[in-house]
């Protein structure tokens, strides 16, 4: 072949050349552009879960530094995806720094929105099947939902206890509420096995009692409290007392120490394997949203589960006077709750999971079959399926400043203003330093204590009614 026949060649095949050229570049840009904007998401999503955020305002909190915890707290609450759990825990901070009327408003406020979400935004849970759940709106666990409502109660005893009761029926309709609709999403015939806090009918019994005419009710509310803590002595003197005697004798009144003991539940992320009825869910789940189906296998994924952290402290020891009155004793498990209700809803979030992956790996399939991809091409794909999935995250956040009891005890004592000493203990043996309030105590009327002991290390924060 002369030169000029070799050049002429070159150049007809110069438009071919540069096209092909140009595909591969193109190609190789969109993949690397992929791949560089998924492992972005991912680092932002796997570095900043809630969890990490909430990390020094917790432990400002536990130490009882709460200035310091609600600043943390409060600029968390500008982030959109934030705001409404931290405002729990924001109402915790202010609860305990002895406003529980602005306490009252938060938690008001979280119920409110909670149930705004319940019906969620369907643009929320279509772009959360191509990200993970951390994009949604947070709508609460069920626990936390129930918990809202034993707080209100027990933050609104604490101002003028006007709506007290109200908060107490408001959460076991919630209960009930909760437990039906999980039933109902996980197609169970088994309902789940999560009880009722005792708490709600304890109030309502002690309510009841304190008007000094409506013993049937207490009666009622107090033998519902003893059928969940069958075992627990001084609710059935509660419950002797409302059906022999009298709220109290003359001259004296009430005191009751709300005990929030020990450092509650809170979420990690884990990697979990999916159940058969896990993947029958995920399964419906697919199935809706577009032309998918499940693969033989899936690998682990990663989800959110309740931890809960070892405590020092599990109940408190009250003195009047110096007299020993005895230990207080549970009426909220919050920790065993939490694990149950969490449980009971754990297949729909592992399905969600579940159905996520696979509509990820369909779609990156879907778009190397219109794209007729093969070779590099083909592998970049691939690649950038991959770092999608690894954008995922498990959603931790969560209620982070519960308390893992909520506990009680009773004071029958003359009016007046007595000293009142309260002592962490840890089986039956004290454990840390002892606090000492005085209260006011009037004739034939109820006052009420909140002091949290969170751990041995630290005097407990006390609120006390006025």
């Amino acid at each position: 072949m002369s030169e000029f026949a070799a050049e002429s060649t070159f150049i007809c095949s110069f438009p071919f050349v540069l096209e092909r050229w140009w595909f591969f570049a193109c190609t190789t840009f969109r993949i690397t552009l992929a791949c560089t904007v998924c492992f972005w998401i991912g680092s932002q999503v796997g570095c900043s879960t809630h969890a990490k955020r909430l990390a020094t305002p917790r432990n400002h909190f536990f130490d009882g530094r709460l200035d310091e915890c609600k600043k943390g707290l409060e600029k968390l609450s500008k982030s959109r995806h934030d705001k409404d759990v931290v405002n729990l825990d924001l109402a915790i901070v202010d609860l305990l720094s002895g406003k529980p009327k602005i306490a009252e408003q938060r938690l008001k406020l979280a119920r409110n929105r909670f149930e705004e979400l319940e019906s969620e935004s369907l643009t929320e849970k279509t772009v959360s099947m191509w990200t993970d759940d951390q994009v949604r709106s947070y709508a609460g666990e069920d626990y936390e939902k129930i918990l809202i409502r034993a707080f209100l109660a027990l933050t609104n005893l604490l101002s003028d206890g006007a709506d007290a009761e109200s908060y107490t029926l408001q959460l076991q309709a919630k209960h009930e509420e909760l437990v039906q609709a999980c039933a109902e999403k996980t197609k169970s015939n088994t309902p789940p096995t999560y009880k009722p806090l005792p708490l709600g009918f304890y109030l309502r019994g002690m309510l009841r009692e304190a008007t000094f005419r409506d013993y049937d009710d207490a009666i009622r509310n107090y033998e519902a409290a003893a059928s969940l803590l069958p075992h627990c002595q001084p609710i059935k003197w509660d419950l002797n007392r409302a059906k022999y005697g009298t709220h109290s004798q003359p001259g004296n009144g009430v005191v009751y120490v709300f005990a929030l003991v020990g450092r509650g539940p809170y979420k990690v992320e884990v990697s979990e394997q999916p159940t058969s009825d896990a993947l029958l869910i995920a399964d419906r789940i697919v199935s809706a949203v577009g032309p998918y189906k499940l693969p033989p296998t899936i690998a682990p994924i990663k989800v959110p589960d309740i931890a809960l952290p070892p405590t020092d402290v599990d109940a408190v020891a009250v003195s009047v006077a110096g007299a020993t009155i005895g230990p207080t004793y549970s009426i909220a498990d919050v920790g065993q709750l939490a694990m149950d209700s969490f449980r009971a809803n754990r297949n729909a979030i592992v399905a969600r999971a579940v159905a996520r992956r696979v509509i990820k790996k369909a779609t990156v399939a879907a778009a190397k079959e219109t794209m007729k991809t093969d070779g590099l091409a083909s592998i970049g794909m691939d690649i950038a399926g991959i770092a999608w999935e690894a954008t995922e995250g498990a959603d931790t956040r969560c209620w982070g400043l519960l308390p893992n009891d909520i506990q009680v005890m009773r004071i029958e004592t003359p009016k007046g203003t007595p000293s009142i000493q309260l002592t962490p203990l840890r089986g039956g043996r004290p454990v840390g330093p002892s606090k000492q309030i005085d209260v006011t105590v009037f004739d034939g009327r109820n006052n009420y204590v909140l002091c949290w002991f969170p751990d041995a290390r630290n005097q407990s924060q006390v609120v006390i009614a006025q």
